[in-house]
C-alpha cells in the first residue's frame, strides 16, 4: 500500500508541476515506476482474436471521431470548417504522413503514456479507495491539470475536461487501454491533419 502511495504521489506531483517546473525527460523518469506496475499489476494481458481486435480499434476510431466532431461548437471557432479540414488534411494522404511522421509517432507513444498513467493507473489505484464517479473527476482533474494549454482558461479547457472525463468513463467501462488509446489517438491525429491542412493551404 505505501508502494502505491508512493506512485499516486508521483502522478499527482507530475501532473501540477510539469513542464513548468519538471521536463519532459524528469517527467518520464519520475513515470517508470508507474508504468512499470502499471504494466505488471492492472493490464490483463490475454490474446484476443483479430475480430475482437478489429471492433475495439474501430470502435476507439469511431468514439474519437465523434467526441472531436461533438466538441468542436465548444472549443473552435469555426466548427464546421475545422471538421473539414482535418478530414482534407487525412484525403491529402501520402504528404500529410511524410511531412508527419515523427509527429504521428510521437503522437502514436505520447498518447499510450497518458493512457496508462492517467486511465489505467491513476483510476484502478483510485477505486480501491473511492467510489468509480469520484476516480473519474480526480483523473480528469489531473489530466487536464498536466497539460499546460488549458490555462488561460476557456471553452477549450472546458472541451478537454469533458473529453478526459469520458475516457475516464471508457476506461471503467472497458477496461481496455487498446479502447481509451485509439479514442485519444484518433482525436490527436484529427487534430493534427486539420492543422497540416490549413499550413498547407497558407504556403
Amino acid at each position: 500500500m505505501s508502494l502505491l502511495a508512493i506512485l499516486l504521489g508521483l502522478v499527482v506531483g507530475l501532473s501540477f508541476l510539469y513542464p513548468r517546473f519538471i521536463s519532459d525527460r524528469l517527467g518520464f523518469i519520475f513515470m517508470l515506476p508507474v508504468i512499470i506496475y502499471t504494466v505488471y499489476f492492472y493490464i490483463e494481458w490475454q490474446f484476443v482474436s483479430l475480430f475482437q481486435l478489429g471492433v475495439i480499434i474501430s470502435g476507439g476510431v469511431c468514439v474519437g471521431v465523434a467526441l472531436l466532431f461533438a466538441g468542436l461548437p465548444i472549443s473552435a471557432p469555426k466548427p464546421k470548417d475545422f471538421f473539414i479540414n482535418s478530414a482534407r488534411g487525412l484525403r491529402l494522404g501520402l504528404g500529410f504522413l511524410k511531412n508527419n511522421r515523427d509527429y504521428l509517432l510521437f503522437q502514436v507513444g505520447i498518447t499510450c503514456y497518458e493512457e496508462l498513467i492517467w486511465r489505467v493507473f491513476l483510476i484502478s489505484a483510485l477505486l480501491t479507495m473511492l467510489p468509480a464517479w469520484a476516480a473519474v473527476c480526480l483523473s480528469s482533474v489531473l489530466f487536464w491539470t498536466v497539460h499546460e494549454e488549458n490555462r488561460p482558461m476557456g471553452w477549450h479547457s472546458l472541451e478537454f475536461f469533458i473529453f478526459a472525463t469520458v475516457l475516464g468513463v471508457a476506461y471503467i467501462l472497458t477496461g481496455s487501454l487498446l479502447f481509451v488509446w485509439m479514442v485519444h489517438l484518433t482525436r490527436n491525429v484529427l487534430i493534427l491533419s486539420a492543422s497540416y491542412y490549413e499550413a498547407h493551404q497558407a504556403s
